[in-house]
């Protein structure tokens, strides 16, 4: 190995709109699975509604809270727009971090605006930190209320010990590398993202945030309906990834990072419901009474109480392939192969698919 992929490896690495490697190669089985452990959850969603650029986020939030609930996670706190001041954040991190002990798993989601900001420690190559944007007490956003990722990083791993594996979920502009997963900060702890977007894109509420959360949630749902009880992170990766790609023609781009400590298959997915889901596009695809599924679809797209009511933004509908959707199985063997074709048709070196 030359010195830049051992430098890479030491640091950890990350893979943007690629298949990774995602065998079950942990040895800590998610709590649902092992009986060990818990899940601690953290949801922020806002809607920047006393801005000039709103957003429709609360939507994805209430949808975390119901797949949190389906899977019989007892500690979840989800705050929403003003109760999203920095401060209650960094409060908030603290007090649910701090809940968590050496087998559990502390599960952060956000879903809203992010931004970039002037790089004031020298560790970004393009000179910038990317940012949450919360807001002030009245919904306001400014400088002041901006989260780096460098001020969040710090937070996380000052709030949890050194055996709770982390799992951030980010759905927002600017959120490729919004964890700074390859800060020395984070040393040995077992922590993985999955981003909607990259760090240089600027979509706002055109529909496409969201895409990343509803791919996800299909990718929870297909993987039950295949027989999958347990799975790797870098399994749920991919199957939103080709949720991403079939379902939503690729309209957002998807960026899964880790830490040295551990890989996409070396880390559990937590989230494993406990009984029956069923995403929200799924769902969608199943109210309407229709006789085939496409004309289901089709039906429950131009019904906008049917789309508030199973938490899909009006904006979502111009992007969903309605085929893409009716085929929506997923092949886990198919999957498990991505990581490695990847790597063998030269799209990504053997530590950036995360191949043994």
């Amino acid at each position: 190995m030359d010195l830049l992929k051992l430098f890479a490896a030491a640091r950890g690495d990350k893979q943007t709109n690629r298949s990774v490697a995602s065998d079950r190669l942990y040895d800590r089985a998610a709590p649902a699975v092992s009986g060990d452990g818990e899940v601690h959850m953290l949801i922020m969603a806002l809607d920047y509604k006393n801005t000039a650029s709103p957003l429709t986020c609360s939507m994805d939030g209430r949808n975390m809270q119901i797949l949190a609930r389906a899977c019989g996670v007892q500690d979840c706190v989800a705050m929403y727009d003003t109760q999203c001041t920095k401060d209650n954040v960094f409060r908030a991190i603290e007090e649910v971090g701090g809940r968590c002990g050496a087998d559990d798993y502390f599960v952060v989601y956000y879903s809203g605006h992010g931004t970039n900001v002037e790089d004031e420690d020298g560790d970004e190559t393009d000179g910038e930190d990317e940012a949450f944007c919360f807001v002030d007490p009245m919904g306001r956003i400014s400088r002041d209320t901006f989260m780096t990722d460098d001020e969040f990083a710090e937070a996380v791993i000052n709030a949890t010990d050194n055996g709770v594996r982390i799992v951030i979920l980010t759905d927002c502009c600017h959120s490729g590398t919004i964890a700074d997963l390859d800060k020395d900060e984070w040393g040995q702890r077992e922590v993985v993202s999955i981003a909607g977007c990259l760090d240089s894109q600027t979509s706002g509420d055109m529909g496409r945030g969201g895409i990343f959360t509803h791919s996800m949630l299909l990718a929870i749902d297909q993987l039950q309906d295949a027989g999958q009880d347990e799975y790797s992170i870098g399994m749920l990766h991919n199957a939103t990834l080709e949720n991403d790609n079939r379902v939503f023609n690729s309209a957002q781009d998807i960026t899964i990072q880790w830490s040295s400590a551990t890989k996409p298959n070396r880390l559990a997915w937590p989230l494993i419901p406990t009984g029956e889901y069923r995403a929200p596009l799924t769902q969608a695809a199943q109210s309407t009474g229709a006789t085939n599924a496409e004309e289901a679809i089709q039906q429950a797209m131009i019904n906008p109480q049917l789309l508030a009511q199973l938490g899909i933004k009006p904006q979502l509908v111009q992007f969903i392939n309605t085929a893409g959707l009716t085929t929506g199985k997923v092949d886990p063997e198919q999957l498990l192969k991505a990581g490695l074709e990847c790597y063998m048709a030269g799209g990504c070196t053997k530590d950036a698919c995360a191949i043994q």
